[in-house]
């Protein structure tokens, strides 16, 4: 069986002063082993450490130190295969996968969309800097005449020409709607009507979630996003 190094087994080699440790080949390095090496910058290779510091190097502080090859580790126990299971387990979080969004639909086309279930993807205002999300809810074939969705911003504000009719519905923080140097403020259960061929600017001195629905639903391409 392949040898297996563990964070436990990195942990014991921190104090030692290494800061490459040579692994042969094949070697399976679990991800908090990774981690924990990151941690006390200490570097893997894998192969055989440079013969003529094969002996030497761990003795000597040098700019760039080194370090021996670590001893090899044997067949993986029982007892090994239940701690990298328990160290992977520990580290899911990490790794976790996007939530996937809830959402019931009727024969008859009736939907129900699981709110706290719904998360943004990144919304080009064409500044890199700018700190928008967005997400529609349903698909055109489910609801072809209008769109519907979530937006969040994050202390961000962002011109914008709609060129259809929009409605938005605050549901946490702060959107300001200006027009014309005028700003209009709806915080949590506020709404505001939109109509279309307006220019205004998108802002929030903190953050804000709201749910837009807009008609018709093409609002992206009558707008040129994404072009």
């Amino acid at each position: 069986m392949k040898p297996l190094v563990t964070a436990t087994d990195i942990k014991n080699l921190v104090g030692t002063g290494k800061k490459v440790l040579y692994f042969e080949p094949g070697t399976l390095v679990t991800p908090s082993a990774k981690d924990a090496c990151g941690e006390a910058g200490i570097k893997i290779e894998f192969g055989t450490a440079p013969a003529e510091r094969e002996v030497e190097c761990c003795e000597e502080v040098t700019e760039s130190p080194v370090c021996c090859e670590v001893p090899a580790v044997g067949d993986v126990s029982p007892e090994m295969i239940s701690r990298i299971v328990m160290e992977v387990i520990a580290n899911l979080p990490r790794y976790s996968l996007p939530r996937q969004m809830v959402k019931q639909v009727d024969p008859t086309g009736v939907s129900l969309v699981k709110g706290n279930t719904v998360e943004c993807d990144t919304f080009d205002t064409g500044n890199p800097k700018d700190k928008v999300g967005i997400k529609e809810i349903f698909t055109r074939k489910e609801s072809p005449d209008m769109a519907t969705g979530f937006m969040t911003l994050d202390k961000t504000d962002f011109d914008w020409h709609l060129m259809y009719d929009e409605v938005d519905y605050v549901i946490e923080g702060t959107l300001d709607i200006i027009v014309n140097g005028k700003t209009y403020r709806g915080q949590a259960g506020d709404a505001l009507f939109i109509p279309r061929d307006t220019k205004i600017t998108f802002s929030t001195p903190d953050k804000a979630k709201f749910f837009f629905v807009t008609y018709p639903a093409n609002w992206a391409e009558l707008s040129g996003y994404g072009k």
